[in-house]
């Protein structure tokens, strides 16, 4: 029975592990698009003054 509960637990932490670094992704990723924008936006922005 105790095992049974150890398994369900270290299930569920791995679940919230994955979960944690799935979100770390995604935020990663939009970070990466805001940079990319702005990265593009300054760049157009010195041939436009150019």
């Amino acid at each position: 029975m105790s095992k049974h509960i150890l398994n369900r637990k270290s299930r569920l932490n791995l679940k919230r592990i994955h979960e944690l670094q799935v979100k770390h992704v995604a935020q990663v990723s939009q970070i990466d698009r805001f940079a990319l924008y702005l990265g593009i936006r300054v760049d157009l922005r010195l041939q436009w003054d150019s």
